[in-house]
């Protein structure tokens, strides 16, 4: 049953990018902070402004009121006629009422019926002169004369409606301004930014149709599109690498399987014809099965290093003393050492212990002692290190042997990599990639350096701070 993938090319429209969506929900929110803003402003200045102008009224009236007392009603008559003419179109407003409730002056015909503030409906009723066609709501302060009178000053607060009119215009106006300039900047970002993941889109097709080699493409910028591509591509050239190792590695394992399975071959097909003495039928049985042995030991070894770097055995670490380790491991290789021509010497200084799995760090040293011995010559000194640098621990296994050439250092730690390429030396060329896979599992670096002479190959294990 073939499986059908959908394609998820569809085009997104405008309306429908996040640039968009978070542009509107921006101008929203501008919108109402900016709302609230004027009504709180407007309340304060509506009600400032009505406070000036109770204050002005008070003022006046009682300048009125003292001119009253001090020249009479007939003086406060007159000053408040000519107020009316020198104020016209002002919307100034005065009564003056003799005791017995005669109006005396002013362009008021109505009066209030006690002292104090009050409001009233501007109507051709209250007001001697002509109607204004618009409707005005006096604010008015009564109070009574020395003289037995009343006096009545009020002021128009069309001035303030009209005032609060303007301001909500240009709020109004403002306000759709913002919503469109808003929504353009929006469109704008979104158009760049469907650009850009069209583009980073496309690239992704074709490196899904098999082109591995391509990469999405980079801005520049460092915003956070630019970061999800660097990441993409780290990823992609991740998967390359693993993929040519894992090409490298199937011929590798071709090629070193190839000749031990060719003698293997040999031997069965010699050991159809009976050999003439028992003990020879023997060793060519033994000769195939250290054949078929060694092939197990080959895949043993890439289960393993495939099992460490699964990463799954750091479920089970515990604290490892290394000082201790490599102690065991030289007084176990002492004797090996000095059969093959070689002095097997350490100098660890012991250390804070490490978190890993034991048995894993004992291989990955043992590998790396067998190597010094299988590859250097009768005489070489081998040294077991362990020091302390800064926040790092180094352990590790010094040489001084040829050595290894240092353009091919990352050359020898990937599996079946061998400097003798016609494989006539002894060994399957995995020691030092189980080496690395250890040294990763364990979050630990493995450096190859030159020991002058010789080689030196350390694992650097960060501490923790303390």
């Amino acid at each position: 049953m073939a499986t059908v993938i959908a394609s998820s090319s569809r085009p997104v429209r405008h309306r429908q990018t996040s640039a968009f969506r978070l542009a509107l929900i921006l101008a929203g929110m501008f919108s109402l902070s900016s709302l609230l803003t004027a009504a709180v402003l407007w309340l304060g200045t509506e009600r400032e402004a009505r406070s000036e102008q109770r204050q002005e009224l008070v003022a006046d009236a009682r300048d009125l009121a003292l001119l009253s007392y001090q020249r009479g009603l007939d003086a406060l008559s007159t000053e408040i006629e000519e107020r009316i003419i020198l104020g016209a179109g002002l919307e100034r407003w005065y009564a003056l009422y003799a005791g017995n409730g005669i109006k005396l002056a002013g362009n008021l015909d109505d009066r209030p019926m006690r002292e104090g503030w009050s409001e009233r409906r501007l109507t051709p009723r209250a007001t001697s002169l002509a109607p204004s066609p618009a409707e005005h709501l006096l604010t008015l302060y009564t109070l009574r004369t020395d003289r037995g009178g009343w006096l009545v000053v009020g002021r128009d607060a069309y001035y303030i409606r009209h005032m609060r009119e303007v301001a909500e215009r240009i709020f109004l106006l403002a306000l759709a301004l913002i919503v469109a300039v808003s929504l353009v900047v929006g469109w704008l970002i979104g158009r760049q930014l469907l650009r850009r993941v069209g583009a980073m889109s496309v690239a992704a097709e074709r490196i899904s149709d098999g082109d591995l080699d391509h990469r999405m493409p980079l801005r520049g910028a460092g915003d956070e599109l630019d970061m999800i591509a660097l990441t993409v591509n780290q990823m992609l050239d991740r998967i390359a690498s693993l993929l040519a190792d894992v090409r490298r590695l199937g011929a590798d394992i071709a090629h070193d399987l190839r000749t031990p399975l060719t003698r293997l071959r040999r031997r069965l097909e010699q050991l159809r014809t009976p050999p003439p003495h028992p003990a020879a039928h023997e060793a060519a049985v033994d000769a195939a099965l250290a054949e078929i042995d060694g092939l197990l030991d080959v895949f043993q070894a890439l289960l393993r290093i495939a099992g460490i770097e699964s990463g799954e055995m750091r479920s089970g670490f515990a604290s490892v003393d290394l000082a201790a380790v490599l102690a065991e491991l030289v007084d176990a290789y002492a004797a090996v050492a000095e059969a093959e021509g070689h002095h097997l010497d350490a100098r660890i200084a012991p250390q804070p212990p490490v978190s890993g799995d034991r048995g894993l760090l004992v291989q990955a040293f043992v590998n790396l002692i067998e190597n010094a011995i299988r590859h250097t010559p009768p005489g070489t000194r081998i040294t077991l290190e362990l020091k302390r640098v800064g926040d790092e621990l180094h352990a590790g296994v010094r040489d001084d042997g040829p050595g290894i050439p240092a353009h091919e250092h990352a050359q020898v730690l990937q599996p079946f990599m061998r400097l003798d390429r016609s494989r006539h030396t002894e060994g399957n060329g995995l020691g030092l990639a189980l080496v690395r896979s250890v040294a990763e599992l364990h979050r630990a670096a493995l450096v190859l350096d030159d020991a002058a002479p010789g080689l030196v190959v350390t694992l650097v294990f960060p501490l923790p701070p303390a």
